[in-house]
């Protein structure tokens, strides 16, 4: 099994993490990966315009969409 998920370490270095409960008991390996290593592009590196989101989001006037 792999989990992968991303977090924050608090102004003390305390990581606080919650594991499903079938992994109880069970010796873990476990992987602490620095977040800068693996930068998330924003908005504008994948090409949409600086407010593209503020001014789209929640904009929807057709029909109710059902999904």
């Amino acid at each position: 099994m792999q989990i992968k998920l991303k977090s924050k370490v608090d102004a003390q270095g305390k990581l606080f993490l919650q594991l499903p409960q079938q992994l109880a008991n069970q010796e873990l390996v476990i992987i602490i990966t620095d977040s800068s290593e693996e930068k998330i592009p924003t908005p504008e590196e994948l090409g949409y315009p600086a407010d593209f989101f503020d001014k789209t989001a929640g904009k929807w006037e057709g029909e109710v969409l059902v999904r």
